[in-house]
C-alpha cells in the first residue's frame, strides 16, 4: 500500500417503487452486449425487460436518460423454437385455426386459397388481404409476406387476424377464387428471455425482416418501437422485478484508516462498499474526484479465519473479485482509480 492519502467509499441502498400491478422496470446506464445484459438482470434483478402494453413502452422510454437517444436492450429475442403468432401480436393459444387437409407442413408463412389456409414459403409472392376496423381489403399487388405486412401497416392496420368462421368468410367473400392470399399468421421466432406467453409487439416499420440480427432494442426516440440488432450490439438495458437493491455509492475524500472508514460508513450509511461486477467498479472509479490518483478503501478485508470477507457480511462465495497481478498480498483491500 502506498502512503498518499487514502479516501473512502461509502454505499447506502437505492430503494425503487414497487407495483402489484406492473413489473417494475429499472434502466441499466451502461453498455453490454445483449447476452451480457440478460445476465445482469437476473444476477440482480428477475431478467431483462418483458413488455406487454402501450403502458409498458411508454414507462420505459419515460425512465431512460433524457440526455440519450439510442436504443436499450428489452428482453426479446429470436429463439429456436417456432410457434404460429399472428402480425398484430395477437396470442394464438386456444384460437381459431382453418387449415387444409395435410396443414401445415413446412412453410412459415399462411395463406388462404378458397377458404381454407396453407403454408408456404415467406419468399412467394402473393396477393395479400388487409384490415383496418371491422373492413378488409384486398390488395393485387404480389409482394412476399414481410412487404406485404409492411404495406399493411403504412396503408391500413395490419394483415389479418381471423377470430372465426365469421371473419374468415368475410375474407374469403372478397379475395380471388383459387388464388394464394396472404393473412397474418406466421411461424413466430421471437420469444422473451422469461419466457413469458403474452404476444404483444411493437416493431418498427420493416420490422422484424429475414436479417441475421437476433436480439431485439427499443428505441427512444421513435415511440419506443422495436428494432432487429445484432447481440453483440453494446447498449444500455432495462430491466424488470426482482428484490435486488442496487448499491448507492457515496465518494468521501476525507483521511482515514480502514477501521476509521468502516466506522464512519457505519455511522452514516450502511457500510464500507460492497463490489459485485465490473460495473460496481466502474461506478465507484467514476465519482472518484477527477484530480485523485490514489487509491481508495472498499469493504473487503481479510478476516480471522483467513478468507476473503466483505465489511457488510455478505457471502463471498463464488462471489466477484478483481485483483490486480500479484494481489492480495495484504489484510485489507482498496481501489486504484
Amino acid at each position: 500500500m502506498d502512503g498518499s492519502l487514502f479516501v473512502l467509499l461509502l454505499l447506502s441502498g437505492l430503494f425503487w417503487s414497487s407495483s402489484a400491478l406492473s413489473r417494475q422496470y429499472h434502466y441499466i446506464n451502461v453498455r453490454m452486449s445483449w447476452p451480457e445484459a440478460q445476465s445482469y438482470c437476473r444476477e440482480r434483478f428477475t431478467d431483462l425487460a418483458t413488455v406487454d402494453s402501450m403502458d409498458d413502452v411508454n414507462r420505459l422510454v419515460n425512465i431512460v436518460d433524457a440526455g440519450y437517444s439510442g436504443s436499450v436492450w428489452i428482453g426479446l429475442k429470436r429463439g429456436t423454437q417456432k410457434r404460429w403468432g399472428w402480425s398484430n401480436g395477437e396470442n394464438t393459444s386456444s384460437q381459431y385455426y382453418n387449415w387444409a387437409s395435410g396443414q401445415p407442413d413446412g412453410g412459415d408463412c399462411v395463406a388462404t386459397v378458397s377458404g381454407v389456409w396453407h403454408d408456404i414459403l415467406c419468399s412467394y409472392k402473393r396477393y395479400f388481404v388487409c384490415y383496418e376496423n371491422d373492413s378488409y381489403f384486398l390488395v393485387s399487388t404480389a409482394k412476399i409476406w414481410t412487404d406485404a405486412r409492411s404495406y399493411c401497416r403504412q396503408h391500413y392496420t395490419d394483415l389479418p387476424t381471423i377470430h372465426n368462421s365469421k371473419e374468415n368468410n368475410q375474407i374469403n367473400k372478397i379475395i380471388l377464387s383459387g388464388w394464394y392470399i396472404w393473412i397474418g399468421l406466421f411461424l413466430d421466432s421471437w420469444e422473451w428471455s422469461d419466457q413469458w406467453d403474452l404476444r404483444f409487439k411493437h416493431w418498427a416499420a420493416n420490422q422484424p425482416s429475414m436479417s441475421f440480427d437476433n436480439c431485439v432494442g427499443m428505441s427512444t426516440t421513435d415511440s419506443g418501437k422495436w428494432f432487429q440488432q445484432s447481440c453483440d450490439l453494446q447498449q444500455p438495458f432495462v430491466c424488470y422485478g426482482g428484490d435486488f437493491t442496487p448499491y448507492l455509492y457515496h465518494y468521501i475524500n476525507v483521511s482515514m484508516s480502514w477501521p476509521e472508514a468502516q466506522s464512519y460508513c457505519r455511522s452514516k450509511y450502511t457500510d464500507l462498499a460492497t463490489v459485485d461486477s465490473m460495473v460496481d467498479v466502474n461506478k465507484m472509479i467514476n465519482i472518484v474526484d477527477a484530480g485523485y490518483s490514489g487509491s481508495v478503501w472498499i469493504g473487503l478485508k481479510r478476516g480471522t479465519q483467513k478468507r476473503w470477507g466483505w465489511s457488510n457480511g455478505e457471502n463471498t462465495t463464488s462471489q466477484y473479485y478483481n485483483w490486480a497481478s500479484g494481489q492480495p498480498d495484504e489484510g485489507c483491500a482498496s481501489l486504484y482509480s
